[in-house]
């Protein structure tokens, strides 16, 4: 679905409701406010983009010398847009030791 949404939209990427409760600090100790659930998305892979909107995105962001965290907000930088694709919970990003026990834990599900 990711790719058929890249192929028709120049930009896609897999996502689920966000769960957790977000909140915003602008020092690390003290909670500024907290975000719209309803609003955020937790971004997953893979994220699809036409080759020649990616290769512009990353030129616009070297000569602007502009901060992305992930492939799909090189677009955004654009003003492009970038269609949701929903995804599954299970899709983890694989990062730390504990993901890797939980991501075990889904798979043996699966057997």
């Amino acid at each position: 679905a990711c790719l058929a949404d890249g192929a028709e939209h120049g930009a896609a990427v897999l996502a689920v409701p966000m769960k957790a409760t977000v909140k915003e600090s602008e020092d690390g100790k003290f909670v500024t406010r907290t975000l719209e659930r309803s609003r955020l998305w937790e971004i997953q892979t893979p994220q699809v983009i036409r080759p020649q909107l990616l290769r512009d995105g990353f030129r616009r962001v070297h000569e602007e010398n502009l901060e992305v965290t992930d492939d799909v907000s090189i677009v955004e930088q654009l003003g492009e847009p970038v269609k949701l694709t929903l995804g599954e919970y299970t899709n983890l990003k694989l990062t730390t030791p504990e993901d890797m026990i939980v991501a075990e834990q889904i798979l043996a599900s699966r057997d």
